[in-house]
């Protein structure tokens, strides 16, 4: 979603209040991380302060607050849906073009070696049959030299080969924003992009930094020189242009890691959505697994008096 779209989704920073910011302290680190990404402290924080000066009573303006949360957080879960499925989908793409692109050279090869089977053949029986008819002539040998040749020179053709170019266009560049560490043209939805780049809970890396470091060991493994590597990371990052099947195949590899990691985010969102109904949920309805309430014992029976006589 672009910067001026309807659907785009702005999100909040975190909770500057600090009074308010403590009452998300009852959030384990995890899920506050998660918050922070999705924006949604400062309604958090002000729905758990409504909620400790309400009590059990579900005030109109908590209620509203809490549908509010809700349906943000349906919303980040089909932002983290779309966003695996764009870069699932582009890696198919791209191993669907490699795949058409081996069938193509192998029914190449096929075809002249069949060319090349076919040569030898025909020569063959025409300098057999030639010799027959007349023993004495140089045409035999002669064409039985020349279905050689053709027959070698159709086997190297089908061993020896040139790829043609392969061009591949990709004006919005999803690999740019991550290797760049921001996203001016909001090529992601901001959730999403917050949590590729927001550092782990221990204070370790973040996911966009691990994508990273498994990219530059790729195109080191595959580009030792230096010039040779700048010129893969400019056609990777850049809008496209012509690929030969290596730098393709990374390019293909490089989605498939970006869709683990988006996928990843779906347990952020639970682990989330766990912490939510711990500390929302209505007192009223008993978790789900708890002991039924034991039900009073009845009152003693009362004994019968025989009556007078």
């Amino acid at each position: 979603m672009g910067r001026d779209s309807p659907y785009r989704m702005p999100l909040a920073g975190p909770e500057s209040d600090p009074r308010l910011a403590a009452e998300l302290a009852v959030l384990p680190a995890e899920a506050r991380r998660t918050a922070l990404a999705a924006g949604l402290e400062p309604l958090l924080a002000r729905l758990l302060d409504e909620r400790a000066r309400t009590g059990t009573e579900l005030s109109p303006q908590q209620l509203l607050m809490q549908d509010a949360l809700l349906a943000r957080v349906v919303a980040f879960h089909a932002q983290v849906s779309a966003a695996a499925f764009e870069a699932g989908c582009t890696a198919d793409m791209i191993q669907k073009a490699l795949g058409e692109r081996a069938h193509h050279e192998q029914s190449r090869q096929v075809a002249i070696a069949i060319g090349s089977l076919v040569a030898g053949a025909v020569a063959g029986v025409a300098a057999g049959v030639w010799g027959l008819s007349d023993g004495s002539s140089k045409g035999p040998p002669i064409t039985a030299i020349a279905g050689g040749v053709a027959s070698t020179a159709l086997g190297a053709a089908a061993l020896t080969h040139e790829d043609p170019p392969l061009g591949f266009r990709h004006s919005r560049n999803r690999l740019t924003p991550l290797w760049l560490g921001a996203d001016p043209d909001h090529l992601y939805p901001s959730f999403v992009f917050r949590m590729l780049t927001f550092p782990a809970v221990s204070g370790s890396r973040s996911p966009r930094d691990e994508l990273l470091e498994t990219w530059h060991h790729k195109l080191g493994e595959q580009w030792a020189d230096a010039a040779e590597r700048a010129a893969a990371e400019r056609l990777l990052l850049g809008e496209g242009g012509v690929y030969d099947d290596d730098l393709l195949t990374l390019r293909a590899e490089m989605f498939e890691g970006l869709e683990s990691m988006v996928n990843g985010m779906t347990r952020d969102l639970e682990l989330l959505n766990r912490a939510l109904v711990r500390v929302l949920a209505s007192p009223l309805v008993p978790e789900a697994g708890a002991a039924p309430p034991t039900p009073a014992p009845p009152p003693p029976a009362q004994a019968e008096t025989a009556p007078p006589s």
